[in-house]
C-alpha cells in the first residue's frame, strides 16, 4: 500500500521525508540565486516550473536526455535533486476551452499569442459580452501548444527518473472541459433535453473530453514510466473534494490509465471547502504519487467576502480564506496529521513546500515552512508501544 518514489527510503537532511520547494511562486528570483538558497537553507530538492524550462529541447528523446543530464548535474552540484516537474499551466490550457485567460499562460515564443495579436491588429475585437473570446483558429493553436509542451515534459521527466533513480511525477491541472466548472452551482438547473432534443450531461462530457485531450500525453507517461497527477482544485474537473475526485479517478481508470493518472496531494484547496485532507489521503492512498505542503488560513466566523471571495483578488484581506506559510499558527491544516497519515498509508517519497503568503517575505517564509515541516515530520514508529510493557 502506498506509492514509493524510490526503491529504498531516502531521508531528508533534517526530516524523515525529503523536503523540496516548488519553484513556481519564485519566478521573480533568478535561478542562479534561488538554487544556492535551497542548498544553504537545507532543502533536499525542488519542483521544476516547466514553463520556465527550454521545453523545445525536449521535443525529441535525445534532446530531453541531454537537457535532463544538464539539470541533474546542476542539482547535484548543490547537493539537491529534482523531485517533480510542474505542468499546471499547460494542463489548464489543454483542458479548458480556449480563452484569453488560457492564452495568457502560453509562451510568447509560440504561435498562439502571435495569431491573437494578428487577429486584433486586423481590427477584430471580442464581443462585449465575452471579453476573453478568442477565434477558433487561435483556440486550436492554444491547445496544440499546450499538448506539445506536455509531451516535452513527459520526455524530460522520464529521463530525470532514469538519471536519479526515482519516479519523477508530473503534478498539474487538467482544467474543466466544456466549461464544466462554471456549472458547479446548479442554478439554473442543467436541462436534460429541450423541445424533445437530448442534451448531454456536461459533467460526463467533461470527463470524455479530458480523455480525448490528455489521452496521448498519458499514453506517453506509460511509455516513459512517469505519472500525471492532478492537484484537485477549484476550476478543475476534480474540485478539491473527495466526491469529484472519485468521479475523475474512476473514469480515468476505466479509460485505461490506472496507475498512470493519479493525484498530487494538496490540502490547502480542501480545508476552506470543509473537506478533510486526512480523509482524502485515506480514500485515495494508492493514487497519491506526489504531495505539496501549502498553508491555508480559513475564517471561522463571519467574513466580508465569504468563502468564494466576493469577486475580490486572491489574497485580499476580506476573503474567507487565504494561503499562508505552512505550519504557522494561522495554518488550518495540521502538518503533523498530514505527515502521519501519509506514513500510515505507506507513501514514501519527497514532499514539496508550495509557499504562498501575501503577508510574509518569500525567502523567510520558505525557511519557516521548512523548519515547520522538519518539526512535524517524525519517522513512523514501526512498533506497538503497549507491547513493550513487559515484566
Amino acid at each position: 500500500m502506498g506509492f514509493h518514489q524510490t526503491s529504498t527510503h531516502k531521508n531528508g537532511k533534517g526530516s524523515f521525508h525529503q523536503i523540496g520547494l516548488v519553484r513556481g511562486q519564485f519566478g521573480n528570483v533568478p535561478e542562479a540565486k534561488w538554487i544556492p538558497f535551497l542548498q544553504e537553507s537545507g532543502f533536499d530538492g525542488w519542483e521544476e516550473a516547466s514553463w520556465e524550462l527550454d521545453l523545445r529541447r525536449c521535443d525529441t528523446d535525445e534532446g530531453a536526455a541531454a537537457y535532463a543530464k544538464e539539470r541533474v548535474e546542476l542539482a547535484k552540484k548543490h547537493g539537491l535533486e529534482i523531485f517533480t516537474v510542474a505542468t499546471h499551466l499547460q494542463g489548464q490550457v489543454l483542458g479548458d476551452e480556449p480563452s484569453a485567460k488560457t492564452l495568457n499562460f502560453c509562451s510568447g515564443k509560440g504561435e498562439a499569442k502571435a495569431a491573437y495579436k494578428a487577429w486584433r491588429a486586423s481590427c477584430k475585437n471580442p464581443p462585449r459580452t465575452d471579453p476573453y473570446f478568442v477565434p477558433e483558429e487561435v483556440g486550436k493553436l492554444i491547445h496544440a501548444e499546450a499538448k506539445k509542451d506536455l509531451e516535452a515534459c513527459v520526455r524530460y521527466a522520464g529521463h530525470l527518473s532514469k538519471l536519479q533513480g526515482r519516479k519523477v511525477a508530473l503534478p498539474g491541472f487538467v482544467g474543466s472541459p466544456a466549461n464544466c466548472w462554471s456549472h458547479w452551482f446548479l442554478f439554473p438547473p442543467l436541462p436534460g433535453e429541450i423541445e424533445g432534443y437530448k442534451l448531454p450531461d456536461v459533467r460526463e462530457l467533461s470527463l470524455e473530453l479530458l480523455v480525448e485531450r490528455f489521452g496521448p500525453v498519458w499514453k506517453m507517461c506509460k511509455e516513459y514510466g512517469v505519472t500525471f497527477d492532478l492537484e484537485c482544485h477549484p476550476s478543475e474537473r476534480a474540485m478539491g473534494d473527495i466526491e469529484s475526485a472519485g468521479d475523475y479517478i474512476n473514469y480515468m481508470n476505466k479509460a485505461g490509465f490506472e496507475g498512470t493518472v493519479g493525484f498530487n496531494l494538496d490540502g490547502s484547496h480542501m480545508e476552506w471547502q470543509n473537506v478533510s485532507v486526512i480523509d482524502f489521503i485515506r480514500e485515495y492512498p494508492e493514487y497519491i504519487h506526489c504531495a505539496h505542503v501549502k498553508g491555508v488560513w480559513v475564517a471561522r466566523e463571519h467574513c466580508r467576502a465569504g468563502r468564494l471571495g466576493g469577486h475580490r483578488n486572491m489574497g485580499h484581506w476580506a476573503n474567507g480564506w487565504n494561503f499562508v506559510t505552512a505550519g504557522t499558527a494561522r495554518d488550518a491544516n495540521s502538518l503533523e496529521d498530514i505527515f502521519i497519515e501519509l506514513n500510515r498509508v505507506g507513501f514514501d517519497g519527497a514532499v514539496s513546500i508550495e509557499w504562498e503568503d501575501n503577508d510574509a517575505d518569500q525567502l523567510a517564509g520558505a525557511k519557516a515552512a521548512l523548519a515547520n515541516c522538519r518539526k512535524a515530520d517524525l519517522p513512523p514508529s514501526g512498533m506497538k508501544h503497549d507491547e513493550m510493557l513487559k515484566g
